[in-house]
Parts: C-alpha cells; sequence; structure tokens
C-alpha cells in the first residue's frame, strides 16, 4: 500500500564584518564536502569489512587519500570512527528489518550513472539521496544516506534548490531576490552583474557588504512569508511534505535509510518509519513563520521541521535554496 494512502487511513475523518570571515566559510564548505565523502567511502569500506567488496575500490581508496591530504589527520580519524559506528547500526538495523545482514558488494555512489548501473534501472538521484548501496547476499539493495555530524540528536531534512520548491508548489520566488539586486546595483552602479564578480565586491567593501546584507534579510523574509501563504492555502500538503520534505515517498528505489555519526555513535532514520510521519498522520497540519526565514511545520502540536530559505553563500551575489531543518 503507498505510503500516502496509508497515513490517510490514519487520519481522523472530521552583525560586525571582518574581512577575512567570507572567504573562510567558503573554504570551510569546500572542507566539509571533503570530510564527507571520507565518511562515505570508510563507511562503505566498514560495511563491506573487505575492500574486495567495494565495487571500484581503487578509485575510492585514490580518493579517499586525495581527501585525507585535504582535511588532515585528526579531522579524517573522527570521521573514520563515526563510519565505524555507523556500519555497526546499519548491520544491526539489516538484521532487524528483513535484511540477511551479510553483505556481498558495496558501492560509492557519488559519480553520476553509478546507483543505476548497480540496481540494473533507471534510478532518479534527485529523488533517491543513497551515498552508499549495499547489495546483500540474496540480492536485496539497501540505499544508505550517510551524514556526520558534532552534534547530538535530531538531524536534517532535505535541502531542496529555488526551481524545485518553485516548481512543485507552482510559484515564482526568484524574483524577489532579483528585485534586491537590481536595488542594490541601482544604490551601486559601479557593482558588476556578474554574481561571482559582484560576490568578491561585495565583499571588500564594508558599505556595500552592509547594504548588501539587509537587503538579502529582507529578501528571505519575503520568500518565507509568499511559501507560508502557499503552503496554508494547499487543500492537502500532506503529500508534498512527505515527497519533497521528509523522503518518505515508498515508489523510491532502492529503499534507503539515513544513519548519521555522531560525537558518540550512530543514529539511524528511517523514513519510512518516522515519528514524525506519525503525527503528520493525525490530520492537524499546521504552519507558523519561524524567524525571519522560515516557515515551521506543526502536526498534531509537535515540532515537525523548518522550511527555511538560505543564500548559498553570499547574500545578493550567489544561488538561493532551501533547507529543512531540524524544529527544537
Amino acid at each position: 500500500m503507498p505510503l500516502q494512502q496509508y497515513v490517510r487511513q490514519l487520519r481522523p475523518r472530521t552583525e560586525s564584518y571582518t574581512p577575512h570571515v567570507d572567504k573562510i566559510q567558503d573554504l570551510l564548505s569546500e572542507s566539509n564536502t571533503d570530510a564527507a565523502d571520507v565518511n562515505e567511502i570508510m563507511f562503505g569500506y566498514y560495511v563491506a569489512g573487505t575492500w574486495g567488496k567495494f565495487v571500484d575500490s581503487t578509485k575510492a581508496q585514490q580518493q579517499l587519500e586525495l581527501k585525507r591530504g585535504k582535511i588532515g589527520q585528526k579531522a579524517y580519524d573522527s570521521q573514520d570512527e563515526k563510519a565505524k559506528a555507523m556500519a555497526d547500526e546499519v548491520i544491526a538495523w539489516s538484521k532487524k528489518n528483513d535484511y540477511n545482514g551479510v553483505v556481498e558488494k558495496v558501492w560509492w555512489t557519488a559519480r553520476p550513472g553509478v546507483l543505476s548501473k548497480a540496481v540494473g534501472r533507471t534510478v532518479d538521484s534527485r529523488k533517491n539521496p543513497t551515498d552508499v548501496l549495499i547489495r546483500f547476499v540474496g540480492g536485496e539493495f539497501l540505499g544508505i544516506s550517510a551524514k556526520s555530524t558534532k552534534k547530538q540528536g535530531d538531524i536534517g531534512f532535505k535541502n531542496p534548490g529555488m526551481g524545485t520548491v518553485e516548481r512543485n508548489l507552482n510559484i515564482s520566488l526568484s524574483q524577489i531576490p532579483n528585485k534586491a539586486v537590481d536595488t542594490l546595483l541601482g544604490e551601486f552602479p559601479t557593482l558588476s552583474k556578474s554574481s561571482s564578480v559582484r560576490k568578491k565586491e561585495i565583499r571588500s567593501d564594508s558599505k556595500i557588504k552592509s547594504r548588501a546584507e539587509e537587503l538579502g534579510k529582507v529578501v528571505l523574509s519575503d520568500i518565507a512569508d509568499v511559501l507560508l501563504r502557499t503552503v496554508n492555502s494547499k487543500s492537502d500538503v500532506l503529500d508534498y511534505l512527505l515527497d519533497d520534505w521528509l523522503d518518505a515517498k515508498n515508489a523510491v528505489y532502492p529503499r534507503y535509510i539515513k544513519v548519521t555519526g555522531m560525537r558518540q555513535g550512530a543514529k539511524i532514520e528511517d523514513p519510512l518509519a518516522n515519528s514524525k510521519i506519525s503525527a503528520l498522520a493525525s490530520g492537524d497540519i499546521r504552519f507558523i513563520k519561524v524567524g525571519n526565514d522560515s516557515v515551521g511545520v506543526l502536526a498534531d502540536g509537535k515540532k515537525i521541521l523548518k522550511m527555511r530559505a538560505k543564500y548559498e553563500s553570499q547574500k545578493l551575489a550567489s544561488s538561493m535554496k532551501f533547507s529543512g531543518d531540524p524544529w527544537k
């Protein structure tokens, strides 16, 4: 039975600026990507138990050494430790959930087309966040969305782009940041129309930087307002939340789970067996604005998540996207 149908059956009837901060943030973003790659590869290795079961292991090991050089030994060791804990949790989970727990092959799916080739059918990676694919003896596949964090407790959800949100809600949001950029260019005519060049120009001038931050804050607030009005006007937002924000679409193949390595141990989330989904099943779904840039989702009085609008890096000089954030 599709998840949406099952859920419906459960529902009742009735700042000060310092010159190098932004460059540091960009470098940290690259470093986080490299650390995530280390975590994923090592997780795959520990799940397999040997490089012999790791498909294209030579390339994976080459990437591992390259990433180790970029992030340093201390960060590498941290990701390695988390990967071990994550592997232990996944194997234990698999044995409790109708998998035999004996791994036959493992794929690191970072390169385009790897996931589809492995399972023998076309897979839309935009809808399936599998980072590491496991095939158990017997032929069963299980995808793993692997994350690591320094935090304990709840973790993030999906991070859709601006275009995805616009398309799925049939709204236009891009005009909001575009108008703000026009305003900034009108006030500072020497600024470049190229976003990459403009980013450097904004960051090199504290006055322009301050104005861009001010306008950007308004942009984020306006986007959140439009999003709030839109979701409040939808007759049934259940499918939208399940599919677009909670990764809980039963039709996704191969099935996947999320595992997050933390300071201590690891945590598994099964998108198809989530307490947040049970709360959504109550039918009492509400939305409220949270802070300047987020729309909070409430269900049966339970805080589900925050849908937050944000810039990729520099306000008024970088792309925009959304993130599904834990709501404490």
